[in-house]
């Protein structure tokens, strides 16, 4: 399964180094936007519709939970990148796939991808459901409804 991210951090390094770390250990992850700042942060949500976000939580300005708070329902998956262990508690109501301290540990790193992945691929299996759900509802709502047409026999009369 290929993962579309977007990485949202206000530290450049820290941006090249969670891509560098990405590419080398999460190869099904492609990084499709970075963004050093909310605001961009959210446009690049709102325009490439990630699958993932890695996101900072301590930004000048607006910060990750603000950022998140600001979104009409996000489909994608949150992995709270951060320098600050006091948020824990909550990035669990925000409903996080995983909250990794800086410096990243790369097998934290790794079992946080591939809770995306298992997440990920629930909710299109649940999407796929929806849809056969509503092509069979489709289906029998054709069959309700039907067209009267005089035959020639009747037509004579």
């Amino acid at each position: 399964m290929n993962i579309t991210a977007v990485l949202i951090d206000d530290e450049k390094n820290n941006l090249s180094n969670l891509s560098g770390l990405l590419a080398g250990y999460c190869p099904e992850v492609t990084v499709i936007g970075e963004a050093q700042n909310a605001a961009d942060g959210r446009e690049q949500i709102l325009r490439l519709h990630p699958d993932l976000v890695f996101l900072d939580i301590q930004m000048p300005g607006t910060n990750g939970f603000q950022l998140l708070q600001q979104l009409p329902t996000p489909t994608f998956e949150v992995i709270f990148v951060t320098a600050y262990d006091q948020y824990g508690i909550q990035a669990v109501k925000f409903a996080a796939v995983d909250y990794l301290l800086k410096p990243i540990d790369v097998n934290e790193l790794q079992a946080a991808v591939h809770k995306s992945a298992v997440r990920l691929a629930g909710k299109k299996k649940n999407v796929q459901i929806d849809n056969l759900l509503q092509l069979l509802q489709q289906q029998q709502n054709k069959d309700e409804h039907r067209i009267a047409l005089a035959t020639q026999k009747e037509a004579t009369v």
